[in-house]
This record gives structure tokens, sequence and C-alpha cells, in this order.
């Protein structure tokens, strides 16, 4: 047997005498690092995932407050005229008894809505009335006269859709005036036909025709607050986002 002095350290003893073998203590310090790192890991990884929680929610508000509308075709505003007149035309037709088939036409429209004159033929023409300009010699027919007064467009209010939606704008457009019916036992009657919708700011260039003036009107301008609110929106939104992250990183 070796002898060894009674000074040599015992734990360099029992290393020396089994190689290979990790001390314990070395293990059980090395299996603890391990543990730490996992939950430094899980921890990291938790926070990651609350941190893009939140930036998504921001961005679905954003989306949300930024959603794009449906497009559609827009009508200019002599397109709505031409609407305006064809309800009037019915309006008209309505009164004449269906077993009419002709009718003496006469329309006063003025040089201004003198363009109506053949859509307003048209129309009768598809409600299934023959429109005669000269009085028959042996016929007793429906003499439609029908005068021109008026015709324009006005817009209302502008506002957004959301608050960073696009810039909304009502249109009314009216055509007005008087008509007589020779088999309408009221006699001669007046009307006004107004059209009333929601158009796009940006489009009001494309839909007025500056040949026709009627077809123009005044834009109002936008409200203070809806001017303001916008950039106030997109900076407390990316000061929010700012917060957020340095708030996590910081944990």
């Amino acid at each position: 047997m070796v002898k060894y002095p009674a000074s040599f350290p015992k734990e360099s003893l029992r290393e020396n005498q089994v190689p290979g073998i990790m001390n314990p203590e070395k293990l059980e310090s090395l299996t603890h690092s391990a543990d730490i790192r996992g939950i430094m890991l899980i921890k990291f990884v938790i926070k990651y995932l609350i941190f893009c929680r939140k930036i998504f929610f921001l961005l679905l508000i954003l989306f949300l407050l930024i959603s794009p509308e449906a497009e559609s075709q827009t009508k200019t505003n002599l397109d709505v005229f031409y609407s305006l007149t064809d309800s009037l035309v019915d309006q008209i037709d309505s009164e004449i008894p269906s077993s009419e088939k002709k009718i003496l036409l006469t329309l006063n429209l003025g040089q201004s809505y003198s363009l109506f004159s053949n859509s307003i033929k048209e129309r009768f023409r598809k409600s299934g009335k023959e429109t005669l300009e000269q009085p028959p010699d042996d016929l007793y027919i429906p003499h439609v006269d029908i005068v021109m007064e008026g015709a324009g467009v006005e817009y209302g209010e502008m506002f957004r859709d959301g608050w960073f939606g696009t810039h909304y704008i009502q249109r009314y457009s009216t055509i007005f005036g008087n008509y007589l019916n020779t088999f309408s036992e009221t006699g001669m009657k007046e009307f006004e036909i107004t059209w009333t919708d929601t158009v796009k700011v940006d489009e009001i260039k494309f839909i007025e025709n500056d040949s026709f003036p009627f077809t123009k009107g005044t834009t109002p301008s936008e409200p203070f607050l809806s001017g303001i609110a916008e950039p106030l929106i997109a900076i407390g939104t990316a000061a929010a986002v700012i917060v957020i992250f340095f708030t996590v990183r910081s944990e």
C-alpha cells in the first residue's frame, strides 16, 4: 500500500484515485447553472411574446382606423342629372293612361339644359310612348309640356371615414321646374327632384364638368378638429410603441 503524508489533501486523493469521475459538487453546480439558463430563456420568450402581442393589438387598432373602404364607381354630376330627368319622365308617365301610346311632347329646357332633350325622349320611348313634335289632325292624344327652370349641385359638410380615413362630402343634386299633362286633372304641376349621396372630396374635380356650370358646386373647407386629430393620434401611437418596447427591454 502506498502511504501519503498526513498533510496531503484528501480531496485531491479522492479525485486522483477515481480518474474520469467529476466532483459531485461541481456536477451539481453545472446542473444548477443549466436550470437558470433554461428559466431565463423561458422568461425571455414570455416577454417577447407579450411584447409581440402588444404590438399586434396596436397594429390592429391602426388597421381598424385606416381600414380601406370598398371602391365603387362614383357617378359624375352630369350622370346624376340624367338620372333625375329619368325620374321626372317616370313621374309624368305614371299619370298618363297605359292605353295611350303616343304623346305630343314640348320641351322648354333653355340653352343651359337642352342636352337633356334626347334623354327625355328616349326615356318616354323605353316606357312605351312614342313622342310627337307636331299635333296629329285626327287623334286626340296627351300633350306634355316640360319646363326646366333650374338645376344645380350643393355640397354639405366635409367628414372623414374614421380617424385616418378618406375625406367625404354630401352631394345634393337638384332639378326643378314645372310640367303640364293634358290628361291629368291637376293641370300644371311644379316639380323638384333631389338626389342625395356621398362622394370623396378627391373625386370632385373629376365628377364636375367645366362645360356645364350647373354641375359645379362650392366645396367647404376641412373642419379644424379633423385636421389636427390625425397627427395627434399618429404621435400618440408611435409614443406608445416606443414605451412598450423599452419597458419590455428593461424587464
